[in-house]
């Protein structure tokens, strides 16, 4: 059995050639016996996460609401991040979602400190 030192991949391991990127997750794969259109395509795919979509349309309602009770109980410190969540329009940037993470965060904090 070859050991690893720290973090470092064995060289048979590192790509020489562009085309074959992700080298182990394709071994991975080829050994799993899935077909050669899983493991052999060079056609990079993405995942569209909906939450964007969730957050500024069906649940735009609830998650103003969470941010609101949340600046009502944060130290004036967390006021403007949260405020930067509740700006209407433009590009999500995840901003909303890391505004709703803090608040949720502080919230179970506030909990704990209360029990």
């Amino acid at each position: 059995m070859r050991r690893w030192r720290g973090a470092c991949l064995p060289s048979e391991y590192k790509t020489c050639h562009p085309a074959e990127g992700k080298r182990i997750l394709r071994d991975a794969a080829k050994a799993l016996c899935l077909p050669r259109e899983v493991w052999g395509s060079r056609d990079k795919l993405g995942f569209a996460s909906p939450v964007p979509t969730w957050l500024n349309g069906p649940l735009a309602a609830w998650a103003d609401a969470q941010i609101h009770t949340a600046l009502t109980e944060v130290p004036a410190s967390w006021r403007p991040l949260l405020e930067g969540g509740l700006k209407q329009g433009g590009r999500f940037d995840r901003t909303r979602m890391q505004v709703l993470m803090a608040s949720a965060w502080f919230h179970d904090q506030t909990v704990r400190a209360a029990a």
